[in-house]
């Protein structure tokens, strides 16, 4: 029987990175890799080529996995040479894969194949703001974006602070850049004026931003980034 290849997990970088930025003994498994699972083909060759891959643009092969991606998608072919032992590779289009990004139903289809998956490390603008955001780090919820439909949305801002009032996890979502002005504003209009609120913004990149402080203190501050990825938390 063929001994079958391993699927690999790929950070990619927040923004704008080089080999530098990455371990090199993990380099080294990813110039091995010439196939990919990813979600936008344009990221995935800026990376690899930011990385120095020493294979040519012509030489990969990609397989497409998004949010257009049926959910009934036969997986099989994607992982065809996979499974006759040949490794291959999933890149996230920013951060670590499958953690508020595309990917876990791929991750799924090896785990039922019998192949090895293998998560490299990398960053992560969620735990990376969680870690510099001063709540505690032992529980928390990430719920991605809010509800777009307005009452909706208050109606969960509400609830995630009614959980931090009674000693609940600390609470992470993130939102589109061309709308985190509008998240904020809500945020400073709805949350009780001594809610904590931490907002970080351009994480590992030029012109990070990470704050914390009460809610009254943020109606004074001119400092929220305009149309940046953005981490928000509420936390003790």
């Amino acid at each position: 029987m063929t001994e079958k290849g391993k699927f690999f997990l790929i950070p990619n970088f927040l923004g704008y990175g080089t080999k530098d930025d990455v371990a090199y003994s993990q380099l080294q498994t990813i110039y091995m890799i010439s196939e990919f699972i990813v979600e936008s083909e344009k990221s995935a060759r800026a990376f690899l080529k930011a990385i120095s891959h020493p294979l040519s643009q012509s030489e990969f092969v990609f397989h497409l996995l998004n949010e257009h991606t049926g959910q009934n998608t036969d997986l099989t072919p994607f992982f065809k040479s996979c499974l006759q032992g040949k490794s291959i590779g999933l890149i996230s289009d920013a951060g670590i894969p499958c953690v508020a990004d595309p990917g876990s139903s791929a991750v799924w289809f090896a785990h039922k194949n019998r192949i090895q998956v293998v998560p490299l490390s990398g960053p992560s603008s969620i735990y990376m703001s969680l870690m510099a955001s001063g709540f505690q780090g032992q529980s928390f919820t990430f719920h991605g974006y809010l509800p777009i439909e307005l009452s909706s949305r208050i109606s969960k801002i509400h609830a995630i602070e009614k959980t931090i009032l009674s000693n609940g996890p600390t609470q992470i979502f993130m939102e589109t850049p061309y709308r985190n002005e509008n998240l904020f504003q809500l945020l400073i209009k709805t949350l009780k004026p001594n809610t904590k609120l931490c907002i970080a913004a351009n994480i590992s990149q030029p012109g990070e931003f990470i704050q914390t402080l009460e809610v009254q203190d943020w109606k004074k501050s001119e400092d929220l980034p305009q149309k940046s990825p953005s981490i928000f938390l509420i936390g003790r």
